[in-house]
């Protein structure tokens, strides 16, 4: 199942924008190359998806490989469309490849002291 953009940028912008992902630097890759864990933005839409964090959990713990471990991954559980995890690249692929589930790794955009855009924004006009 593919999900359009159209429906999923608002948001995507609103978790750039959202002041958890503009402080925390828990939500930065660990790996000083960008190739370690990262933060990954799974959206469900599957028939038998249920609205809570124990759906989230048992999803994860399929490619995580315990639910132990995939507790340790949850971030956060956005009602009715899925959750944010910290993924090894490997596991958020694995995800991906199901049925019913996109997986959009998150980038965090830090807005600027002066209260200018990110270059983003200025370098494609938004």
């Amino acid at each position: 199942m593919k999900i359009a953009l159209a429906a999923v940028l608002p948001l995507l912008l609103l978790l750039i924008f959202s002041p958890a992902s503009m402080s925390s630097s828990a939500l930065a890759p660990s790996g000083p190359d960008g190739h370690g864990p990262g933060v990954y933005i799974v959206f469900v839409s599957r028939a038998d998806y249920v609205d809570s964090v124990d759906y989230d959990l048992r999803l994860l713990a399929s490619v995580a490989g315990s639910k132990a471990e995939a507790k340790a991954a949850l971030l956060y559980h956005y009602s009715s469309i899925g959750f944010a995890a910290r993924l090894a690249p490997e596991h958020a692929h694995q995800l991906s490849k199901k049925d019913g589930v996109a997986v959009i790794k998150d980038k965090t955009v830090r807005i600027q002291e002066d209260g200018g855009l990110p270059g983003f924004f200025k370098e494609n006009n938004v």
